[in-house]
């Protein structure tokens, strides 16, 4: 009878082992961030997304699970800053937080101005761009300050020649120049 009782009791600390190694191997599946579109997110939560980003391109979108509840992460460029949005599984918004390490995105360390990506540009800089170069092929784009001020420039190529277009952040188009080919 001894025998059988320890029999039992080494079969129950084994499942109690598997049942620990089980929970904690799920808390930290859990814990991953999870990367989903925005169709794949509940419509509360993409309606209260959409909203916040104000029509600025979503770079992503993380799926969380903190303190046990489900929170969507959101990553827009606004007005040129990176933005977190912050939403319950219900849609209720839960904070937005700008990141402060790119606070100083226009220029690198030597001052110098900074590439950036068509969907890092303000919708209205975005809109002027397409507006002045329909399908054309964009070479550069840099965010940079000019006489203290924040501006836009894209270098693109229009039927085989090249552009510098100039916009302010509220998309109004500053300059249109045809370039130099001897400018480089």
């Amino acid at each position: 009878m001894k025998r059988n009782h320890l029999i039992l009791i080494a079969v129950l600390v084994a499942c109690g082992v598997v049942v620990g190694v089980g929970a904690v191997a799920t808390q930290r599946m859990m814990d991953d961030d999870i990367e989903v579109s925005i169709d794949a997110v509940p419509a509360a939560v993409k309606a209260t997304i959409l909203a916040q980003a104000q029509g600025n391109a979503i770079r992503e979108i993380e799926m969380e699970t903190e303190n046990g509840q489900t929170v969507y992460e959101a990553e827009v460029v606004i007005d040129g800053q990176e933005t977190d949005i912050l939403v319950a599984a219900d849609g209720t918004l839960l904070g937005t937080e700008v990141d402060d390490e790119d606070d100083d995105d226009d220029e690198d360390e030597d001052g110098e101005d900074v590439q950036v990506s068509l969907e890092e540009l303000p919708e209205a800089v975005r809109a002027t761009l397409m507006e002045e170069a329909p399908n054309a092929e964009i070479k550069e784009l840099e965010k940079e300050t000019e006489d203290g001020r924040e501006q836009y420039a894209a270098d693109v190529v229009i039927d085989g020649q090249l552009f510098d277009i100039e916009i302010a952040p509220d998309g109004t188009l500053l300059q249109k120049e045809l370039e130099d080919e001897d400018d480089d």
